[in-house]
């Protein structure tokens, strides 16, 4: 096995390898934003949107890859719709056992690099909880510029109510 990460866009056949990192990242970290129930879907079902997702010239989402094993990935989500095509929406989650060995940096710089190469987007947004500190700082050497705070914005059931900052870049293209 490997011991170098590779980073490269998802196929539908990482479904399961997808959905199963998922769910790790759901059990050791309080730093997801999403609600457990998204991720408690069928293989096939995720394989589908995944080859979706392949389809859409302003989505994408990258796996990063250890062997065989996915450990982190980064995914960027836009609308169809005309007026709000050019608006992505980022995530960006690592299995905690690999953190703070610049992955979660890889994973941007790869999302930086593929929305400055697409001519639709132009703008990409994100979403971080206040005490994610390690992230909040990292979006800011990626230079995201805080555009608010939502305090209250996120119920965590052991730590209750936290606060989320909302981050966005402009993407211009040369």
């Amino acid at each position: 096995m490997s011991d170098e990460v590779t980073l490269r866009p998802a196929t539908p056949a990482d479904a399961a390898a997808l959905l199963s990192l998922l769910g790790q990242l759901a059990q050791e970290t309080p730093f997801l934003l999403t609600d457990i129930a998204d991720l408690q879907v069928a293989v096939d079902v995720e394989a589908a949107q995944l080859q979706q997702l392949a389809q859409a010239d302003n989505n994408v989402l990258f796996v990063a890859v250890l062997g065989d094993e996915l450990v982190g990935m980064a995914r960027v989500t836009a609308s169809a719709a005309p007026e709000i095509q050019h608006i992505g929406e980022i995530g960006v989650a690592v299995l905690h056992e690999f953190w703070g060995y610049g992955l979660g940096t890889a994973l941007l710089e790869e999302v930086l690099a593929w929305a400055q190469a697409n001519p639709l987007i132009r703008r990409l947004e994100l979403t971080v909880q206040e005490r994610n500190q390690r992230a909040y700082q990292l979006y800011q050497k990626l230079d995201f510029q805080v555009e608010g705070k939502s305090a209250r914005g996120f119920y965590d059931t052991e730590d209750g109510f936290q606060t989320l900052i909302r981050m966005a870049r402009l993407i211009d293209h040369q």
